[in-house]
């Protein structure tokens, strides 16, 4: 069976990395000007972050789930917003004002 997240564009992202099991790395996309995409499991919960310069420590956004059937919205969400920060001048102001 495909998951449903799977189906979701990633736009002008590069997937690399992706592994369908429940686990604490399951999807890597790179943006431009610095930004990743990262999914995992964690415990009881998928997290999604946003990732600037590999900064793990202060992401710029981060959603959160335990409900497998929410991810295409939340990874659908994350994309739309990477991809306006990405392309934007003022990345700097997005991140911000975040």
């Amino acid at each position: 069976m495909v998951q449903a997240w799977r189906k979701v564009d990633f736009g002008t992202g590069t997937v690399t990395f992706l592994d369908d099991t429940q686990k604490e790395d399951i999807l890597q996309v790179e943006y431009p000007n610095g930004f990743l995409l990262d999914m995992g499991w964690y415990q009881d919960r998928y997290i999604i972050l946003v990732i600037r310069d590999f900064d793990w420590v202060h992401p710029v956004k981060q959603y959160e789930t335990a409900d497998r059937d929410q991810l295409p919205a939340l990874l659908t969400e994350a994309v739309r917003s990477v991809e306006r920060a990405s392309q934007n001048d003022k990345v700097e102001k997005w991140c911000k004002e975040s």
